[in-house]
């Protein structure tokens, strides 16, 4: 357990509060460019190491699997150990993992250093929230929000354009060892820049291994199940034993952290309305934003006819308004516009663009799906920043690392079952309901542009449903910071 005086004041030099915002938004950013940068080199590394597609594509499973996996464990471990401890160890262990990938020999060791680097990863994922909350004071809080998630817009962007570009030009371990000296740079900035964490009084408590052990597996083959059900098939006997053991290991979870005086995750943190709400909300939102662009560029390419290029072109639209809005609505949070307000006017957007969209559907033309995009794109810029910074602020001060740590495996929980759900309601309602959208995704030029439109819609109502809910939570979230 840790002790902080909850009155004391952290009084840092604006200065330093500068550098880190953007250190941590550094580590965000490549937490966020190492989920989608890998993607394009996995023909490169394939040819390189003459193995089959289904065989690197483990490499983007595993850091997926792990960096979800081990958030929960490494938010407790900064609030036991301090944040600025782990957030350097986890620097170091992924530009050590980055290094040991760009010099693997085999697929073997490429699978095993990205195992490494994700849980680097996740403690880059996890722990920039945490230091928010700890170092920064409550007028700059969203603001920094806003910065944390205009970086982890910009990794999405550049992901798939940034692989590409180093893979045919420098080969594809350089995708791999580019994060070297940047992490070293950061390493030197934390060092130096960062305060130190005298306040904090680390009292000695029994650590919960049976909780991240069942918190570990529960989401690992919950991750498993949900990425893997899409090409195995959701009724193989893998998939359904693997979401039997989720379910079994959350059990445990559950009755361990009632029972452990100290536990992983403290489950009376959802008795907190400020920090309940506004989590399911974000939950919501994720899981409707990330399913709507799974589906999107099936309709751009064999509805609309344009090009995979054209067509990732046209996506860019989201995440680029994104990343514009984000600092604008996290600074608004601070100073003139209450957080609970910018996230219901995000979520009402969001909802009133997704109940339109269809109806524009069958408009030709990229306009109306860029301009759902933008519309989306703008309204998730004016909610996620409050919304984490309504998270954060109404946790317990002495647990800042196991707030963050709930908030981003919600967030990934979110995104992952989003694309699972989504990805099943269009193959049930277009390509067939024992069929799923990769096994038919050669064939889907031979039905009509209508015919995959009319599939669509079913996704899209699905999604206005949860901006809906997402709508109502934020609705219910208390007007003040609980703190």
């Amino acid at each position: 357990m840790i002790n902080t005086d909850s009155n004391q004041i952290i009084v840092i030099d604006p200065a330093k509060q500068r550098w880190i915002i953007y250190s941590i938004a550094l580590a965000t950013f490549m937490c966020m460019l190492d989920n989608y940068i890998v993607n394009i080199s996995l023909p490169a590394i394939s040819k390189s190491f003459n193995v089959g597609i289904d065989g690197v594509s483990w490499i983007v499973i595993v850091y997926l699997l792990i960096l979800t996996s081990a958030i929960p464990f490494f938010g407790k471990l900064g609030d036991r150990v301090g944040l600025i401890k782990i957030f350097i160890a986890g620097y170091i262990v992924f530009v050590s993992g980055s290094l040991l990938c760009g010099i693997s020999s085999s697929l073997y060791m490429l699978i095993f250093s990205r195992f490494l680097q994700a849980m680097g990863g996740a403690v880059l994922y996890t722990v920039p929230s945490a230091i928010i909350s700890r170092f920064l004071p409550l007028e700059k809080r969203g603001y920094s929000f806003g910065i944390l998630a205009t970086a982890a817009a910009v990794g999405f962007a550049m992901g798939s354009p940034l692989g590409g570009l180093i893979t045919a030009n420098f080969g594809w371990q350089w995708v791999f060892l580019i994060n070297i000296p940047i992490g070293i740079i950061a390493i030197i900035i934390v060092l130096r820049k960062f305060p130190r964490e005298k306040e904090i009084t680390l009292v000695h408590e029994k650590f919960d291994i049976p909780g991240v052990l069942y918190c570990f597996f529960w989401l690992i083959t919950l991750m498993f199940s949900l990425n893997m059900g899409r090409k195995l098939g959701w009724t193989s006997p893998l998939i359904v034993f693997s979401f039997l053991m989720s379910l079994v290991f959350l059990s445990l979870l559950i009755r361990q952290e009632h029972s452990f005086k100290f536990p992983l995750l403290d489950l009376k943190l959802f008795r907190i309305k400020g920090f309940t709400y506004p989590n399911l909300a974000n939950f919501l939102v994720f899981m409707a934003a990330n399913g709507t662009n799974f589906v999107l560029p099936f309709y751009l390419v064999y509805a609309l006819e344009i090009s995979a290029e054209k067509a990732g072109l046209v996506l860019m639209a989201f995440p680029v308004i994104n990343m514009i809005i984000g600092p604008i609505a996290g600074k608004a949070s601070d100073k003139k516009i209450s957080s609970r307000s910018l996230c219901i006017i995000g979520a009402s957007i969001s909802l009133i663009a997704t109940i339109i969209f269809p109806f524009t559907m069958y408009f030709r033309g990229l306009w109306p799906v860029i301009t759902f995009l933008f519309i989306t794109g703008f309204s998730l810029g004016l909610f996620l920043p409050p919304n984490n910074n309504q998270i954060m602020s109404s946790a317990p001060k002495d647990s800042p690392g196991m707030a963050s740590g709930i908030l981003r495996t919600l967030t990934n929980l979110g995104s992952v079952i989003g694309v699972a759900i989504f990805e099943i309601i269009f193959s049930f309602f277009f390509v067939g309901k024992n069929a799923t959208i990769e096994i038919h995704a050669k064939t889907l030029s031979g039905f009509s542009p209508e015919s995959i439109i009319a599939g669509l819609h079913f996704v899209i109502i699905f999604a206005a449903v949860l901006y809906g809910l997402a709508l109502i939570f934020s609705v219910l979230t208390p007007g003040k910071h609980i703190l």
